[in-house]
């Protein structure tokens, strides 16, 4: 593809992703998903076409559409209101696990106007110490300001996203693969809608998560564990990822990095300490197992079994059930490199994370940034196709009572654990780290 058509092209998605921005509402799903279909009919060509001398260029790119978004307050998700509500706690010295917000008396900038907007007045934060770190920073200098704290906050994510995209090519150096499967995760739709645009903090905790990798291929211990604890209390998924350490270090190594991450895990959350911590966040936590319930798959077959035999909704039962089953079934997958030496640890986080999303009671959209990024290690595509479906969820938000296509999730799952399937099938050395795509 010649330079100038990489221009218009990316003109083209310049102009999509402004529309997603500032333009085009969840509620308005026909002109979502027709601008999401343009988006990744780009992102297919901007793959496939182009060659190795414009991968500065496209990265260029990539950080622009990023860039696009930074004065946008986002369209396509309300967690934002939350994220600010807990700054202004954290501000104010009271901690946003200690008290549901319908419950704080005190008053914060904007109080009214962050309760109305937030979908969780009812239960207690669930966002662990760095995301709640950088809520205070971005909420500090302008706390009457939504468009500033905004701002701070897709600030840092942005920043982060670009620290992903400069040190990834060094990576896949070390890992003996082509720095141009960047571009994989640089120009993929989902991950700029979702990071950049709908301020979700999987972009601060993937880079961490790289970093981490990365000083432990460049066998620097300590800075892995600092990025690694980090990544963790971003987001909690990477605590997860810990059996996984076991394959890529000497066991001595591997208890020595245990040891300092508990140690500086929890000095990170001693600011937050009280009573009642462990059980409010716990009972947070413990919602997403039991009471909510969104783009579901598995799941939503066995409610529908519950209902033939029980006539009513047994998500309390399935829900806990399901994911006793899905970290059980986490560790074993990410323990299989130690069994198995030609199997790619990479590999095993990227299913093993797949295997705990397929249980899950609720898969957002934004939860498949991390998959698009574990999937660059691997030679496995289906996580790239699933960016792509995962996007028609958000027809849910086209009605007042946020009713979900059945039809539409049934396609989702079948054409993604059918191509899972399918590769898993043909392909004899998948498993492998090294090799050609």
């Amino acid at each position: 593809m010649n330079r100038r058509r990489i221009v218009l092209l990316s003109l083209l998605s310049a102009a999509a992703y402004y529309a997603i921005g500032y333009e085009i509402d969840r509620s308005n799903s026909v002109a979502l998903v027709g601008t999401f279909c343009l988006l990744f009919i780009l992102y297919f060509f901007f793959i496939s076409k182009t060659k190795k001398k414009d991968f500065s260029f496209l990265i260029g790119w990539s950080i622009v559409f990023r860039l696009l978004f930074l004065a946008s307050i986002p369209l396509l998700s309300d967690d934002f209101f939350r994220f600010i509500w807990d700054g202004h706690l954290v501000n104010e010295g009271s901690s946003p696990f200690a008290k549901i917000p319908l419950e704080v008396q005190q008053h914060l900038p904007n109080k009214k106007l962050l309760l109305e907007g937030m979908n969780s007045p009812n239960y207690y934060s669930v966002y662990p110490p760095i995301a709640q770190y950088v809520f205070a920073i971005s909420t500090a200098l302008f706390p009457k300001s939504l468009m500033a704290n905004i701002i701070g906050m897709r600030s840092v994510l942005i920043l982060a996203e670009i620290g992903t995209l400069a040190l990834l090519p060094r990576l896949l150096s070390l890992l003996h693969l082509p720095k141009s499967k960047t571009l994989l995760y640089a120009l993929n739709p989902l991950v700029i809608v979702e990071i950049s645009g709908n301020l979700h903090f999987e972009g601060l905790m993937i880079f961490f998560l790289m970093l981490a990798i990365l000083m432990l291929k460049l066998d620097r211990l300590g800075l892995a564990v600092i990025a690694w604890t980090m990544s963790a209390a971003t987001k909690l998924i990477p605590l997860l990822f810990l059996p996984s350490l076991l394959s890529m270090m000497p066991l001595r190594r591997t208890l020595v990095f245990y040891v300092l991450f508990g140690i500086g895990f929890s000095f990170l959350w001693f600011p937050f300490v009280n009573l009642n911590l462990l059980y409010n966040y716990y009972e947070s936590i413990q919602l997403y197992h039991a009471t909510f319930e969104f783009n579901a798959s598995i799941y939503y077959l066995i409610r529908w079994v519950g209902f033939q035999f029980v006539g009513y909704n047994i998500i309390a039962t399935a829900g806990s059930l399901l994911s006793k089953i899905a970290l059980i079934g986490m560790a074993l997958i990410l323990l299989i490199p130690l069994l198995r030496k030609q199997f790619n640890p990479y590999t095993a986080l990227l299913l093993s994370i797949t295997f705990y999303y397929a249980l899950a009671l609720i898969v957002h959209p934004w939860y498949l940034c991390l998959l698009v990024f574990l999937s660059i290690f691997t030679r496995f595509h289906f996580a790239y196709v699933w960016s792509f479906l995962i996007l028609f969820s958000y027809i849910a938000y086209n009605n007042v009572n946020y009713e979900e296509n059945f039809l539409l999730i049934g396609i989702e799952y079948l054409l993604t654990f059918g191509i899972l399937a399918f590769e898993l099938y043909r392909n004899k050395g998948i498993f492998e780290l090294n090799g050609k795509e």
